[in-house]
């Protein structure tokens, strides 16, 4: 009776456990909230993608609306981005070719630096 009482309370530590480890929370790292508008030539860039690059987690993208207005969001429902260091790479495909100068989009020169709490990143880029 007592190795059934104490294989019973290991089980019942074990299932404790588990589901412990299945409601644990994010594996996200630290984040930083990230707003912006980026413009091209002075006008709002609408319906561009933007992405934010770490270099040691995923990264972090959004999608302009008409006033060229973005804000990151990191996984599902979780807005942000990493703390650091980001490469920011902006595209907007028409018809399936990129209409952004490459300096912006596929051989990006953009960085940005993540904080901790609100940061407005604001992007003016130039066609030229």
């Amino acid at each position: 009776m007592q190795k059934i009482k104490l294989i019973w309370s290991a089980g019942l530590c074990l299932g404790v456990m588990l589901l412990c480890s299945a409601c644990g929370g994010s594996d996200a790292p630290d984040l930083g909230n990230v707003t912006g508008t980026i413009t091209l030539d002075g006008a709002p860039l609408a319906d561009a993608n933007v992405t934010f690059m770490p270099e040691k987690v995923r990264a972090s993208s959004a999608k302009t609306d008409s006033a060229g207005k973005y804000e990151l969001v990191y996984i599902r429902d979780e807005k942000g981005a990493a703390l650091g260091d980001h490469k920011v790479v902006v595209s907007k495909l028409v018809n399936e070719k990129e209409t952004i100068p490459p300096n912006y989009s596929d051989e990006t020169e953009l960085t940005a630096v993540v904080k901790s709490g609100d940061n407005e990143i604001n992007f003016d880029l130039s066609s030229k």
